[in-house]
Parts: C-alpha cells; structure tokens; sequence
C-alpha cells in the first residue's frame, strides 16, 4: 500500500522534483533527500509558524511525496508550514543551481543568453508556465558573477590530471614524480 504527503510548491520545484524523483516523487533511492523528509515529518519544527500566514503554503502547484506505510503510521503525514517553507527553500536552490550551471555553461561557449535560456527550459521541460523566461532571465543576471565558472581552465585541469594518471599508470612516471610534478604546478600558478 502507497501513502503520499502533498507539499505545495512553487511550479519549478514541481517541475525539478518530477524531473529527479518521479511523479509521485519518491526519496526512497536517495538517503540524503529521504533522511530530509523524514526528519520533517518525525519532528516537525514549528519555530516559524507565526511567520507564515496560510497563504504563503498555499502555493499554485503541489507534489505528491510517497512515504512508507511505517512512515505514514510512525511519523504522521504532514509538515508544519515552517517545514514546508524549507523544503520548498532546498529544491528551489538546488533547481537555481542546476539552471545557472546549465545557462552559463552555454554563455561561456559563446551562445547568446536568450538562446541559453531557451535551451535550458527545453531541456529540462520547464515550459513558461513553470518557470517564465522573465524570470530566469533576472535570477541569471543577478548572480551570474559570482557563479563564473572557467570551462577552459577547468577542462586544462582535468586534461593535465589524465595526463598525469596515464603516465603513472604505464610507469613512465612513479607516483612520487607526480607528487613532484602536483607540487611544482601548484608552485608556478
């Protein structure tokens, strides 16, 4: 027998969560998610309820959480509105992390941000009425500085490391003449 726990959600959370766990979503395969909901349903915290009015909970999309029969008898099948806030809080960083990385990665080679954008929402099936362009678009540019990432250094990184791994594993270099050569690398940047 199947037990869900709705949790309302903006609609790109929805999205990102059906995307990554199912529809119902199900945490079963991933114990740091897993232990997150658990821990929400078994000691619900209710240090911000007075913060929330009902209307903040109440968001335009749902999602359908399942739970173990031992869960739903042991743990309830409900979150505070304090819960519900922070569990929206970790997936909606966890998705803006996810679009940033996928948007500027393309930005960086060379696509133009509209372009970016487009890609990303047909990707990742998050169509307007998940999540508009509009707003993606602002979240992008207010944070994109400080999300830069150097694909070219880090892919001179990653091919300098197999470089390294190859030689030693052929013998032409011994693992000490790669700690050596680590060292002095790290010297000279």
């Amino acid at each position: 027998m199947q037990f869900n726990v709705t949790v309302p959600v903006k609609p790109y959370v929805k999205r990102f969560l059906e995307n990554n766990y199912g529809d119902p979503v199900n945490f079963r395969n991933h114990p740091r998610e897993n232990e997150l909901f658990k821990r929400m349903l078994k000691k619900p915290c209710h240090d911000n309820e007075h913060k929330y009015t009902n209307e903040l909970c109440k968001q335009t999309h749902s999602v359908e959480i399942l739970i173990s029969q031992r869960d739903f008898y042991r743990n309830g099948w409900e979150l505070t509105k304090t819960d519900i806030v922070s569990f929206g809080k970790y997936f909606e960083k966890h998705a803006k992390w996810l679009m940033r990385t996928v948007v500027s990665t393309y930005v960086q080679h060379g696509t133009p941000v509209h372009r970016s954008i487009m890609n990303f929402q047909t990707r990742f099936m998050m169509e307007e009425e998940y999540w508009s362009f509009d707003s993606i678009k602002k979240d992008f540019y207010r944070l994109r500085e400080s999300e830069g990432i150097n694909l070219n250094e880090y892919a001179y990184q990653h091919m300098e490391r197999l470089i390294r791994i190859n030689m030693c594993k052929v013998g032409v270099i011994t693992d000490k003449g790669v700690k050596i050569y680590e060292k002095n690398s790290v010297t000279s940047e």
